[in-house]
């Protein structure tokens, strides 16, 4: 790494802290100062002490009082001081960088979070955030106080002895060069490694989450294999980390080495011929310990650096992941044809849209879909068929490739994000909780609303029962993701979250695919609710659910293929009329349970 490309990184690391970079500098100088100062003032009362020793003279025996209490009484002031102002702007910095990092994660578009696992996400906003920090509070603080140790303890030498100096100072050169050569390798490695933290962290996420299917499969040993290999990779690259930064250390403990040893012999070689004072020998062996100490420290200093430069070459990364923009633009604008094709009643539509997450193959083809204010229109149709995509189009997660998505007689994009999901609730297959409790979930749907409007929604939701059977009634934690819930329990609270939003459009998706008999009724008694009066799309396998919908659409092929109610789809016997009889069929005799 060239000292150009060093001193680049320097600075964008640096730039968070620019707000408040003169209170930063300032308490870590400060710091740095003092501790240099308290190794430099020592050699002069390790030099009076053997002086004392030697001459029996008491004024240099007063003198290390007198400088040991003067050194105390003043860095006792100083040292407090600094180390506030230091790390009260560390503390603020990273707290500016953790909001920052989660802000824009919360506003990355959706095609670019689809494509990230949670894992790699995870660890730089732990990781490498973390890795930051200790450099703000830790090594750049070791590399100044090294530096102002060096420098101060050379200017001493210089003044007691010039020769002795420049022996220092030219072992400090031999450092200084093989710093900068060890630098390159150790970044290179520091990259891989917090790379491969990232992915056994990935790793990690996946063997916890998905632990009941690893457990039923039998799967320990693949889902052991998988973890070992992510593990096997941080080791490789730790070792060969600690490997540059071992021979880094070496090299420097030679300089210390040498160093010592010659200031020793040297000048014990001049105390016996009279040319050196032996309390003068003292503290030049005092000071060159302290730069040794400084040789030794640098290497170490330099080398977790660079897992800064990693870890902060990761977050710029996610930083530069384009954000969720106010609107879609439009593709083209709307014919005078698609605008005649626009249903007056319509509160949502589509005309022609086309769409694939990979633009080589669409999954939506050119597809045409109306529902009526205040009806239920059913999706339904094999996998793949293109119903999901439609409820994230609708949605607004991503633009169509082609034709024009409406809402309430306008192109979606001629309306904002905020505005066409205002309009719209969403239950989907697995409900989300977060963190809290019970009321504190519910109360996403409507931020501001009332104890009363959320247990009237929890009513309206058939979860008000459920709720109150607990010892914590709607101050119950729901857990990590609703894990202390069932799933029918936590499906309720997503719909008394979407009452409490009240927004005129509804979106299911696979809203109670997942559940049990017992929780599908009680889910579906809470939907029944959730519709009326309100324009619903539900996306659906079980057939059952959706007999009595206003109008079903089979897609399938990306494409509408049938339409009508259900009784009308029936009497087609076509596809609509093979699902529900697959569904509903008997079973054959060998099969039937007795």
């Amino acid at each position: 790494m060239s000292f150009k490309q060093a001193y680049a990184e320097f600075g964008q690391l640096m730039a968070y802290m620019k707000p408040r970079a003169r209170t930063y500098y300032a308490g870590m100088i400060g710091e740095s100062l003092v501790s240099a100062a308290l190794a430099i003032l020592l050699s002069f009362v390790i030099q009076y002490l053997l002086n004392y020793a030697v001459h029996r003279d008491p004024s240099e025996l007063q003198r290390a009082v007198y400088l040991v209490c003067g050194t105390v009484g003043v860095l006792s002031i100083l040292s407090p001081i600094c180390n506030y102002l230091f790390l009260k702007c560390i503390k603020i910095t990273m707290g500016e960088i953790r909001t920052e990092l989660f802000g824009h994660i919360a506003r990355i578009d959706y095609r670019s979070a689809e494509s990230r696992h949670s894992g790699d996400l995870l660890s730089r906003i732990t990781n490498d955030v973390q890795s930051i920090e200790m450099t703000y509070a830790e090594h750049i603080k070791s590399i100044v106080s090294q530096i102002l140790l060096f420098i101060g303890s050379s200017v001493v030498v210089f003044i007691v002895d010039w020769r002795f100096a420049l022996v220092l100072l030219a072992l400090g050169g031999f450092s200084v060069l093989l710093n900068t050569r060890f630098s390159a390798p150790l970044r290179r490695v520091s990259d891989e490694l917090q790379a491969q933290m990232g992915v056994l962290t990935e790793r990690i996420g996946d063997l916890i989450a998905g632990l009941q299917v690893i457990k039923l499969f039998g799967l320990q040993q693949r889902a052991g294999r998988l973890s070992h290999d992510a593990i096997a990779a941080v080791s490789r690259s730790g070792i060969r980390q600690g490997h540059q930064a071992g021979l880094l250390e070496a090299g420097n403990f030679l300089i210390q080495f040498l160093s010592l040893g010659g200031v020793l012999l040297i000048g014990l070689l001049m105390v016996s011929s009279g040319q050196l004072e032996l309390g003068v020998l003292g503290q030049i062996v005092q000071l060159q310990s302290g730069i040794a100490v400084m040789f030794l420290s640098l290497g170490t200093s330099v080398a977790m650096m660079q897992n800064s430069y990693a870890g902060l070459t990761r977050i710029r990364e996610v930083l530069a992941v384009p954000v969720e923009s106010e609107r879609h633009a439009l593709q083209a604008v709307p014919s005078p044809e698609e605008k005649t094709a626009v249903r007056p009643d319509a509160a949502l539509q589509l005309t022609d849209v086309t769409f694939g997450y990979d633009a080589n193959r669409p999954v939506l083809k050119e597809l045409s879909l109306s529902l009526a204010e205040g009806t239920v229109t059913a999706l339904v149709g094999p996998s793949g068929g293109g119903k999901s995509t439609v409820v994230k189009l609708l949605l607004g997660f991503y633009p169509p490739d082609s034709g024009t998505v409406w809402l309430g007689g306008r192109p979606a994009g001629s309306c904002t994000l905020q505005e066409i999901r205002e309009q719209m609730a969403y239950v989907p297959q697995e409900a989300t909780l977060f963190q809290g409790t019970i009321a504190d979930n519910i109360r996403f749907g409507s931020p501001d609303a009332s104890d009363s409007e959320v247990e009237a929604a929890a009513r309206a939701a058939y979860a008000h029962g459920f709720i109150t059977e607990l010892p914590q009634g709607y101050d119950t934690p729901v857990g990590e993701r609703g894990a202390n819930l069932s799933g029918g329990q936590r499906q309720r609270i997503a719909i008394a979250r979407a009452l409490l939003k009240n927004s005129p459009i509804l979106l299911l998706d696979e809203a109670t695919s997942a559940l049990d008999a017992e929780s599908e009724h009680e889910v579906q008694q809470a939907l029944q609710v959730l519709m009326k009066g309100r324009t619903t799309l539900v996306v659906a396998h079980r057939l059952s659910t959706i007999e009595n919908a206003d109008r079903i659409c089979v897609i399938a092929g990306g494409r509408v293929q049938e339409e009508g109610t259900h009784e009308e789809l029936l009497a087609m016997e076509g596809q609509y009329a093979d699902l529900y009889h697959l569904q509903f069929r008997k079973k054959p005799p060998e099969l039937a349970v007795s």
